[in-house]
């Protein structure tokens, strides 16, 4: 996807956002960059991230064409890349839900990882 197109998505997200979701974005938004993430098959790609919070970016997977957090440890390349598929506003959502509770309201989602795994009982 390139930027023009990205800023077309943040642009419509932010005019769904309500007051709150916007006063958020406004104070965590950055211009979208491009960080790297290496996938567990040593590839590397290129992910957009739109916002800053903590160690982890709301960025934009163009995988699953929806924005989502991921983790970061070094500036400029994911650690933990996440896979989700909402909307900006619902992202935005999601971390005031977790500004109020004091933790994750929503799970982590990241890639497949190959190995063997216990079966369910």
């Amino acid at each position: 996807m390139n930027e023009a197109a990205l800023w077309d998505l943040i642009n419509a997200g932010r005019e769904r956002m309500n007051i709150a979701q916007r006063r958020l974005w406004d104070v965590i938004g950055i211009d979208p960059q491009q960080w790297t993430y290496r996938s567990s098959e040593g590839d590397d790609q290129r992910i957009w991230v739109v916002a800053l919070v903590g160690r982890s970016v709301i960025s934009y997977n163009e995988f699953e064409y929806g924005f989502d957090r991921s983790h970061f440890v070094k500036y400029g390349e994911i650690a933990e890349l996440g896979w989700g598929q909402a909307d900006l506003e619902v992202a935005m959502q999601d971390v005031l839900n977790e500004m109020e509770r004091g933790q994750r309201a929503v799970p982590t989602v990241s890639e497949p990882r190959p190995g063997t795994y216990p079966g369910r009982r």
